[in-house]
């Protein structure tokens, strides 16, 4: 793993979901960046897709919060852990 690489790993084990949202989507977001963390530090091809599925399937209850999957999906592009 390059140190970029490491550093950007570091960033997103230490990322954290606003206080602000509802609990089960605070709890879906911080499950999905802590499985993120783990497919980045071992190098996994790739997540079980139910981590996924259920980050969608929250986000899909509360249109109202669209902006922070938004931001989300530019922390991880900027982390180069999507495409």
């Amino acid at each position: 793993m390059l140190p970029e690489e490491k550093e950007q790993l570091e960033k997103l084990k230490r990322a954290r979901v606003k206080e602000d949202l509802p609990k089960d989507l605070a709890i879906a977001i911080q499950t999905f960046l802590k499985q993120a963390a783990i497919v980045g530090e071992y190098e996994l091809d790739s997540m079980p897709s139910e981590y996924m599925e259920n980050l969608l399937k929250t986000f899909a209850r509360y249109p109202e919060y669209c902006e922070t999957m938004y931001e989300m999906y530019d922390v991880l592009k900027d982390a180069d852990l999507i495409e």
